[in-house]
């Protein structure tokens, strides 16, 4: 593993441990055994970390929804598996401390993250619809599912609402995920 993987994965650890501000850049030299001074050749910020290791998640997990939707699997699987890959890999992001400091410090950060995941929710409306292009959602303006559907994750999974709900990431994004798919899944929309 090279330096910089090196250091992206350290800090995923040490965020996941204490949260986007609960570490220091000695700490985090020391989990990546290496210098104080090589850390700061790399990176000469915290911020610059902070954002260089929700980049490389994002990127990664980006990449995984792209490959998972170009394999054809039905979309119920595609779901799960990118929300089992989030609890796994994205651990760093989603726990309570992690969810504060990003509500309280790095909102800029989360506005990222969100625009992220609305690319991707996008992307995947248009693959459950082309997967299931012979039932009643393909009769339905895709507009109008994406809306519906990104208005309620944004409403649900985010900070604030976790948070002030006494919420886990992992069960709001569960449940939600549970609803929007069963929504998906219904026979007849017509409502004449």
């Amino acid at each position: 593993m090279d330096i910089n993987q090196r250091i992206i994965t350290a800090l995923r650890q040490l965020i996941a441990e204490k949260g986007f501000k609960g570490w220091t850049m000695d700490e985090l030299a020391a989990c990546a055994h290496i210098s104080k001074r090589t850390l700061y050749r790399y990176y000469p910020s915290k911020e610059d970390l902070i954002t260089i290791v929700i980049d490389d998640f994002l990127a990664t997990m980006g990449s995984q929804a792209d490959q998972l939707m170009a394999s054809a699997a039905p979309p119920q699987q595609v779901v799960r598996t990118l929300l089992f890959r989030l609890m796994d890999q994205g651990k760093f992001i989603i726990g309570p401390r992690s969810l504060e400091d990003l509500r309280s410090i790095y909102p800029h950060l989360w506005e990222k993250i969100d625009q992220f995941r609305m690319t991707k929710i996008r992307e995947m409306i248009n693959y459950i619809i082309a997967q299931n292009s012979s039932s009643s959602i393909a009769t339905l303006d895709p507009r109008i599912i994406a809306a519906a559907m990104t208005a309620s994750i944004q409403a649900v999974i985010n900070p604030s609402f976790i948070l002030d709900n006494n919420l886990t990431f992992e069960a709001a994004s569960g449940q939600l995920i549970r609803f929007l798919l069963a929504s998906l899944d219904v026979t007849d929309v017509t409502l004449e």
